[in-house]
């Protein structure tokens, strides 16, 4: 009688990672190793951050950042069109097409909620819903499965776990949001006394709204802001 070998441990995990996508029994180095061979087997780079991790569903995997959609555009001739809008009950959809350069078509959208927004905040959201069916429609042509960084903010938690560029760092959600509030108050103070500020911003960070903007945008867009009070509006 054959007798059947238990399943070592790195098959254990090998199977946790690969079949079931969770990355939780891994320690920070193969987290590190294991994010460097996605980004190398896509063509991405590694430093800009095209992945981040986030708790779903008990399980911790990796969703796609705007470096990551923007670099697999540039690296298979992804070309997006708006084919599109509509408001319906509040709701916003806006369907996005991409196309290679083989010629194969993808479709995705992007749904928002404008329930009860008004002025900045509604416009924002009508950017977000465009901005979530581009990057969808470019992760679906490319036949990645992950998930966008528009669509986590109601899907899971957020981890800031360590990649091959950044040490592990420990961040909640109240100390992110917290972030996010200091930063959207200097730059409205900043922007009220040098008109035009906000939107120079995000159009050198190439981001949609600030909530857009990673952490680390922030903090360099900071000491710019700083810089700009402390220069009189010369930076």
């Amino acid at each position: 009688m054959t007798q059947v070998k238990p399943r070592s441990e790195s098959a254990a995990k090998a199977d946790q990672v690969l079949i079931q996508g969770d990355l939780t029994s891994l320690s920070d180095e193969q987290r590190a190793s294991y994010y460097l061979r996605v980004c190398d087997s896509l063509g991405l780079n590694p430093h800009t951050h095209p992945f981040e991790y986030i708790k779903l569903s008990g399980k911790l995997t990796l969703y796609a950042t705007r470096a990551c959609s923007d670099q697999l555009r540039k690296i298979n001739g992804v070309s997006i069109e708006i084919i599109s809008k509509d408001l319906t009950d509040e709701i916003y959809t806006v369907v996005a097409r991409a196309e290679d350069t083989a010629g194969r078509r993808d479709e995705s959208c992007g749904v928002v909620s404008l329930k009860g927004l008004t002025g900045e905040t509604r416009a924002n959201g009508i950017m977000k819903a465009e901005t979530k069916a581009k990057r969808r429609a470019t992760l679906s042509i490319c036949g990645l499965g992950w998930l966008d960084e528009t669509e986590v903010e109601s899907c899971g938690t957020k981890v800031v776990a360590p990649s091959p560029s950044r040490p592990m760092l420990t961040m909640n959600e109240p100390k992110q949001e917290t972030m996010l509030s200091n930063f959207r108050r200097l730059l409205l103070s900043v922007d009220t006394q040098f008109p035009g500020t906000m939107q120079k911003m995000l159009v050198h960070y190439q981001c949609d709204s600030v909530e857009m903007m990673t952490d680390e945008i922030m903090i360099q867009a900071t000491e710019l802001l700083n810089a700009k009070l402390r220069k009189g509006g010369a930076v």
